[in-house]
């Protein structure tokens, strides 16, 4: 059963003393306070005491009533109090120590403001007067639950920086920021340099630069035995000269073997900080050594500290009379910019950052195509606070935007390898080339064979002839001998025959005209044998002429043809040479091929580096001041419920409040005035503690109490 208190039944009322009348023998006492009726500005002396003794050391003339006095709201009041006293104070006390109606109860003073005098006669002056509700209430007056839009208290709490901020000073504010930041603070990572020649060259090839490439010669053509490196396949070989001298060095002793450098495809830069995986392979090229290395496997991620704890070093660049403000340090009045200038920056903001150091995760991907080099920074909107064991775990997985959230170097440069297209001609036609000295040396040896073997025929057909003439010749001689035998044989016969016939017709004159006859038949014989010898001899002579005259015919076309095969087969045979000269001297014309191809992003490599750079933007001067100024004087927007101290105090001199929601728990006051204390609160208020302060004091001295929480 609900218990009503009983009201006192032994006394009479009378008239009493409250803040609407005032009995008689109440001490009215005017005073200065440097607080007002708005409230804009309230003091929140420590108790009430305090009060008591601030306006005792504050105060002006004062008197007591004879009767009683009634202060209805919105009523002047006459006190005998000269205009011209009157007029110079603004805040009024009364105070009645007889007013005790229980027991219990003690004498108390109601405060007020003085908003209006009028002069009504030389000792008496008509005060227009308005309840303090603050001062007189406020010290039973317990807050609960409030919805807290601004105040100091975002500046004084402890645990501002939780979560390197996110999680109480990134409320929206709507500050004008001005057009630009200014770079305070520039952190950099140099990974290669064109001036250093800290990069290393990726080669990517069809034909294999690890195998033998033979000579001009007998050149060797290797096919490539393809990769897996980084787990993709590829048919090309991929090959990794560690500095720039290393693959000077290659193409000084490929610069021979075209046939090799043809095949290849791609000559790229890459940076030398990452290591990749490589067999090595030793190739004698005449006098020297090189040693090709043949990538495999996969290339190695890395994650870099740009800079240690560098919100530390922020507080360095902000004044210090805004150093308490660590909402400077949060995004948008401090932003960072993380660039590998290719014109892709990313635009960070602080508290977005889940780690102290600033760690970037460097990521390579050399492999073709699309070779590039990413940089992500490290738990970026990762929740909660930064653990290093969490590289232990997974470097990739940082439960931050990882390869949503980067910059990189997305195209790296290529070069092209210039390739002798004279050799690589020679090299290419040397099976062909010798066939063709072959075919040349086989055309004069077979041409300078069917010379000479016409050369042999003609001599034996004319030695033939000289046989066969000369045997005629022999013949000749033998048939005419023959016929002066038979001629002799037939004369002697005739002669005897003659005779015996003389000596049988005639004797001694038949013997004589037989011996007659037989000496004509001499005669005879012997002119028939001078013909016969002599026509031998004609005909002797004629034969030998004519055969010696067709041999000499025959001799002469028969040297003649020798020498024409022999010059023929010689200018057949040089001219094939030259031939094949002809084409080798026109292949030093062919103009050299390239591999490779020329392209890729090369600027930043020669002008400056590759790498990136953090740069810790924050507001220019006249704007900071502006917002600081602000902050200093009224607080964070907080826009979040929470409780307010007893005592309104989380500064050292005064505390701004704004609140959107306000619960009052406990008052000792008329609804009006419960409405009041939150009208008061909802608009805005500083709490002053001490009354000196207002308006007195450089506001940047209010500095934060300890152990204030939000």
């Amino acid at each position: 059963m609900t218990q009503f208190q009983d009201l006192p039944t032994d006394k009479t009322f009378g008239y009493g003393f409250n803040y609407a009348t005032w009995a008689a023998n109440t001490t009215v006492s005017l005073h200065n306070v440097n607080w007002d009726s708005n409230y804009k500005d309230v003091v929140r002396f420590d108790d009430v005491p305090a009060l008591e003794y601030f306006l005792a050391n504050n105060a002006g003339p004062h008197i007591t009533t004879n009767g009683v006095t009634y202060c209805p709201f919105g009523r002047p009041i006459r006190l005998q109090i000269p205009f011209e006293v009157a007029n110079t104070y603004n805040y009024l006390r009364a105070y009645n120590p007889a007013q005790p109606l229980t027991g219990g109860d003690t004498g108390r003073a109601y405060y007020y403001f003085i908003t209006g005098v009028n002069y009504i006669a030389p000792d008496t002056t008509e005060f227009i007067i308005q309840l303090d509700v603050w001062q007189n209430y406020a010290y039973d007056t317990v807050f609960g639950q409030c919805f807290i839009e601004r105040g100091h208290i975002g500046v004084a709490n402890a645990n501002a920086m939780n979560d390197y901020g996110r999680e109480y000073l990134t409320t929206p504010e709507g500050f004008d920021l001005g057009s630009e930041y200014q770079i305070v603070e520039r952190y950099g990572r140099k990974i290669s340099s064109a001036a250093d020649r800290d990069y290393k060259i990726m080669v990517t090839s069809t034909v294999n630069l690890a195998a033998d490439p033979g000579t001009i010669d007998d050149p060797k053509l290797n096919s490539a035995h393809g990769s897996d490196f980084e787990g993709l396949p590829n048919g090309a070989g991929l090959y990794l000269f560690d500095d720039f001298n290393h693959f000077n060095d290659f193409l000084d002793l490929f610069s021979g073997k075209p046939w090799v450098t043809q095949g290849i495809i791609s000559v790229m830069a890459i940076p030398d900080e990452y290591t990749l995986t490589t067999v090595d392979t030793t190739l004698t090229i005449g006098v020297f050594e090189i040693t090709i290395k043949t990538i495999t496997g996969s290339v190695s991620s890395n994650l870099h500290a740009l800079a240690e704890n560098w919100r530390d070093d922020l507080d360095t660049h902000i004044p210090d009379r805004y150093s308490h403000l660590h909402k400077l340090k949060v995004h948008p009045y401090t932003t960072l910019e993380l660039t590998s200038y290719t014109g892709t920056p990313l635009a960070i903001k602080p508290e977005s950052w889940a780690n102290p150091d600033a760690i970037v995760q460097e990521l390579p991907h050399f492999a073709p195509p699309g070779a590039r080099l990413a940089f992500a920074p490290f738990r970026y909107n990762a929740a909660g606070e930064y653990d290093p064991a969490i590289h232990l775990v997974d470097p990739f997985m940082d439960q931050g935007e990882f390869l949503d959230f980067a910059t990189g170097i997305w195209n790296f440069p290529t070069f092209s390898v210039v390739n002798n297209g004279y050799m690589s001609y020679l090299a290419s036609n040397s099976n062909s080339i010798a066939y063709q000295h072959n075919s040349a040396d086989w055309s004069q040896q077979k041409a300078l064979r069917g010379a000479d073997t016409s050369y042999d025929q003609a001599t034996s057909a004319i030695d033939a002839s000289k046989s066969i003439n000369a045997q005629q010749m022999v013949a000749a001689g033998q048939n005419a001998t023959l016929a002066n035998e038979t001629a002799g044989w037939q004369a002697l016969q005739g002669a005897g025959n003659a005779v015996v016939s003389g000596i049988e017709k005639g004797g001694p004159g038949g013997a004589l005209s037989a011996a007659k006859g037989l000496a004509n038949s001499g005669v005879d014989y012997a002119i028939g044998m001078n013909q016969r010898n002599r026509a031998l001899g004609i005909q002797t002579g004629l034969m030998g002429g004519v055969n010696e005259r067709s041999n000499q015919a025959a001799g002469f076309n028969r040297d003649t043809n020798l020498s024409l095969a022999q010059f023929s087969a010689k200018g057949d045979y040089e001219n094939a040479i030259a031939g094949i000269t002809a084409k080798v001297q026109d292949a030093r014309m062919i103009q050299p091929t390239t591999s490779g191809q020329v392209g890729g992003e090369a600027f930043n490599l020669a002008v400056y580096k590759w790498g990136y750079d953090l740069k810790v933007k924050i507001l220019q001067g006249a704007v900071m001041a502006a917002i600081g100024e602000h902050w200093l004087r009224y607080g964070y927007a907080i826009n979040r419920r929470g409780l307010m101290p007893g005592n309104l105090q989380v500064m050292t001199h005064f505390t701004y409040w704004k609140l959107k929601e306000s619960y009052i728990v406990s008052a000792h006051c008329p609804e009006t005035f419960k409405q009041t204390m939150r009208g008061i609160f909802e608009k805005g208020v500083t709490v002053w503690k001490n009354p000196a302060d207002i308006g007195n004091i450089d506001i940047a001295v209010n500095q934060p109490l300890a152990g204030v929480t939000l």
